[in-house]
């Protein structure tokens, strides 16, 4: 039965949408779409997103994918495997959805903004935020039922040019990562730097050593984290972020560009990025080199990567490109 993913929320707080299809299998070569993120739930069932309203699923590490469609054609920007299995997605005008039951029905939840939802993280089964465009940060502590407009912090240090002419809390966030269920980070313009102690509720900036748009944030513990942005920034800290220092990346020649994603587990640690751009590291994120990629995958971005506790990965992006790595080697899927 088909309906409309997107209820009235002047009418109902949560309201239910149906998949139009749920659990076809497809073939690698016949997903085309630009894809963003992806996550791991408790199941080890892998879990995907991208344009056209696009929800993936893979059970074997991407060698069969099950695609899931939803009644719209609006973007997927972000997923969240939240610690029970609740999966939320993400999207453009405040839009966040929410599936109890492996992916099976979505519900449509009132976030209260219009705003895009660049991000969506979870600290447990009940606290979890949103962020995006102009500051938008929202959180709920009842596992999505009910969402608060968190404010951010006045103080935010920007780049005396730019603190002329935008407020701190205009500033677009863009990646956050929460390694317990009370200490987060969330990264977005200008190099910003937020963290949070006691489960969102209040964040506090720190002290970048960037003024460039930084995309994405991972810690592998509540010391050791990283941050990447344009102009392939990559910063890491070993003190919770009380100190930030840029790293090295591997120079080449041509355009400088993006990094969008990292992620580090124990030993192994992979950032993405435009054209091709892959980073890996085999020292726990202390050194970094470029990996060569096939004609046929350097003019793709890369966009999404979510490694899980063996170091196992799975990466996502431009082009329904889907790669796959064990340690420090990776494949593409339907190849």
């Amino acid at each position: 039965m088909t309906k409309k993913a997107f209820c009235s929320l002047a009418a109902l707080a949560i309201c239910t949408v149906g998949p139009v299809l749920a659990g076809e299998t497809v073939p690698h070569a016949a997903i085309r779409q630009n894809l963003f993120t992806t996550c791991t739930s408790p199941s080890g069932e892998r879990w995907i997103v991208g344009e056209l309203g696009r929800i993936y699923s893979t059970k074997d590490n991407g060698q069969t994918v099950q695609r899931t469609d939803i009644d719209t054609r609006e973007a997927f920007l972000s997923i969240a495997c939240a610690p029970d299995g609740t999966l939320f997605v993400s999207g453009q005008d405040g839009m966040l959805l929410r599936s109890k039951d492996g992916g099976a029905n979505w519900q449509t939840l009132d976030t209260g903004t219009d705003r895009s939802l660049l991000s969506v993280r979870f600290a447990d089964a009940n606290v979890g935020i949103a962020i995006g465009d102009f500051g938008i940060l929202i959180r709920t502590g009842d596992g999505g039922d009910t969402w608060t407009k968190i404010d951010l912090p006045e103080d935010i240090p920007l780049p005396e040019d730019i603190a002329e002419i935008i407020m701190p809390g205009d500033i677009l966030l863009y990646g956050a990562d929460f390694p317990t269920p009370t200490q987060g980070w969330i990264v977005g313009e200008f190099g910003v730097i937020l963290t949070t102690a006691d489960a969102g509720l209040t964040w506090t900036a720190q002290q970048s050593p960037v003024e460039t748009t930084l995309f994405s944030v991972s810690f592998d513990d509540t010391m050791r984290g990283w941050a990447v942005g344009i102009e392939e920034v990559l910063i890491h800290t070993e003190d919770g972020g009380l100190t930030w220092n840029k790293q090295r990346v591997p120079p080449r020649k041509g355009f400088v560009l993006g990094l969008y994603n990292i992620d580090v587990e124990g030993d192994i640690g992979w950032a993405v990025g435009d054209s091709g751009l892959l980073l890996r590291s085999t020292n726990g994120g202390r050194t970094w080199e470029r990996v060569p990629l096939p004609i046929e995958l350097a003019a793709n971005w890369l966009r999404g990567i979510d490694l899980n506790e063996r170091g196992e990965g799975l990466i996502v992006g431009g082009n329904g490109t889907l790669m796959v790595t064990t340690g420090d080697q990776f494949r593409k899927l339907g190849q």
